[in-house]
Formats: C-alpha cells, structure tokens, sequence
C-alpha cells in the first residue's frame, strides 16, 4: 500500500512538474480555432473558410500567422508558402520571394497599420510614422487611445511611457482612470 502511495505521488509530482515546467519555459496553450482564425483575418484579409482549413491540418498558430505574413508581404497565395514552407524554412523563403529585410520590415508595418485601422479605425500613415519612430504597434494603439480622451498629442503620451513608467500612471498623470488605455 506504501508502495502504491508513493508510485502515485511520483506521478503526481512528474505530471505537475512537467505543467510547470512547460509553462516555464515560455511555451503558450494553442489559441482556440476560432479566436486564431478570426485573429488572423482581421489582420490579413484571408477568407475564414482558406484560414480554418489551413488551421485544420494541425499547422500551429505561429506558423499560420507566419505563412500568413510571407504570403501578404510578398503578395502571393498563402498555398504557395505552404507548398515552399514543406521544403524550407523561413530564411529560404524569404529568399526565394525577393524579401529583403527592409521590405519585409515594411510588409510588417502594413500589416500592424492595416490592423489598427480595422480594430481602432486609426490611420494607417500615422500609426506607421509612429511605428517608424521604434514605437511598437501595442503602444500606438493604447496611446491613440488615451489621447482621444485627453488633450494631449500621441508623441507626447508615447514619450511618457518608460520600462518604469506603466500605461496605468500614464493615464493617471493625464487625469484619467488608470485603466483608461485597457477598455
């Protein structure tokens, strides 16, 4: 009966460990169906039905969007990257579709300005020259959002927030609800 405890709780511990430490080891649960294929399509433009039967061969959600990426920078079907991605990986392709950095850099722009645009209604060129300026998608988004309740410029508000300096005192040092950049 000892015997039997400790077998279980030996189990027990390597099954718990090993939840553990796959989360500690950065690994995200796979986003539902769903939520992944609307994701993708507000920013991408692929039909549900093309995106969902993609998602259906088991293709994980990072390399959906991937795909998905390659396939709008380089303008080209997203069966085409899949058919190059079975032969090589992302460098290659990258290659073979006459994506440099630089135009891939901008592709990624477009792709985030598209985005803001559809979730926000921002304009594209303005959320790029931010963008531009090394500021990531995420802040233009939250600080378009805060100066659309204050009287204070984007630049200004994106200049206020630091590593220290979180969105909640960014918010609170212009009058707002700390939560006022999360709604």
């Amino acid at each position: 009966m000892k015997k039997l405890k400790l077998i279980l709780c030996m189990t027990l511990g390597l099954l718990l460990f090993g939840a553990v430490g796959t989360q500690a080891a950065g690994k995200k649960p796979e986003m539902d169906r769903t939520k992944a294929i609307a994701t993708l399509q507000v920013g991408f433009d692929y039909s549900d039905e093309e995106l969902g039967a993609l998602y259906d061969t088991g293709i994980s959600y990072q390399e959906l969007k991937n795909t998905c990426m390659h396939a709008f920078i380089a303008n080209v079907p997203l069966q085409e990257i899949v058919d190059l991605r079975k032969k090589y990986g992302w460098t290659r392709i990258k290659f073979l579709l006459g994506l440099t950095p630089q135009k891939f850099y901008e592709g990624e722009l477009q792709y985030k300005a598209n985005r803001l645009y559809k979730i926000m209604g921002l304009d594209k060129e303005v959320s790029i020259k931010y963008m531009k300026l090394g500021f990531p998608s995420h802040q233009v988004k939250r600080a378009h959002y805060i100066a659309r309740h204050c009287d204070v410029p984007v630049i200004e508000i994106l200049n206020m927030k630091t590593r220290q300096i979180k969105w909640g005192d960014v918010a609170e040092q212009l009058g707002l609800p700390r939560d006022a950049c999360m709604k």
